[in-house]
């Protein structure tokens, strides 16, 4: 069903964490084990959002056009900003967690919905980048989700640092251990979130680094 593999190598990660797992990276990547009643999973069910309308994405990314360029990536200055009051703390690192629960899913449209029209674009520009790629976006986007099987779901380490940035927006590290992605263990991302009518939404990203193994849920990654 799959024919995405030959253009992964300029599709975003973000995107990559769209795509089911399959056998090609599940002999790359080392899933977790015995984690059973951890928060660092998270499950497809918890993605319960009102997904976007297929018209409504197809046309954020020009699918029956030339496609989207890569979007201006963010420059964040340090410090990012003040840290947020605890309410907003929480309302990001559930709005993340319900990214990943999309992510995991495998559900496109749902994840689109906790996206701001550039977060869209953010996340999927590479699944836009030929004709070809962009008639087999066509075709899988409405199509019925492919959940990932639990070994190989993103698990969620840490929200931290959750800081609000000049212009409104909110900046968090996320720190997420990706199994399907080589080269394996946790990832450190800033996710930067917009508030659009009362809800955070992704709206960028900004890709930091692959840590030690080790890494601690209750440490903070450098800035």
């Amino acid at each position: 069903m799959y024919r995405w593999w030959r253009a992964l190598a300029v599709v975003p990660a973000a995107a990559m964490l769209m795509l089911p797992a399959s056998p090609v990276w599940a002999q790359e990547g080392t899933p977790d084990t015995g984690e059973a009643d951890s928060p660092r999973l998270v499950a497809p069910v918890e993605c319960d959002v009102e997904p976007r309308a297929f018209e409504e994405v197809a046309a954020m990314l020009a699918l029956e056009g030339e496609g989207v360029p890569e979007p201006e990536m963010t420059q964040p200055q340090a410090p990012l900003g003040e840290i947020v009051d605890p309410e907003t703390a929480i309302a990001i690192e559930e709005a993340s967690r319900e990214l990943i629960a999309c992510f995991n899913a495998g559900d496109f449209l749902r994840a689109a919905g906790v996206m701001t029209e550039n977060g869209v674009r953010r996340a999927f520009w590479g699944f836009t980048i030929n004709e070809e790629i962009r008639q087999q976006t066509l075709e899988f986007l409405p199509a019925t989700p492919e959940a990932r099987s639990e070994e190989f779901w993103i698990r969620l380490l840490t929200v931290t640092d959750v800081s609000m940035l000049p212009d409104g927006r909110v900046a968090a590290f996320i720190v997420l251990n990706e199994p399907i992605q080589p080269p394996g263990g946790p990832e450190t991302l800033l996710f930067i979130f917009a508030n659009e009518n009362g809800q955070w939404l992704f709206d960028d990203r900004v890709d930091f680094s692959i840590v030690p193994a080790n890494y601690g849920a209750e440490a903070t990654p450098p800035a």
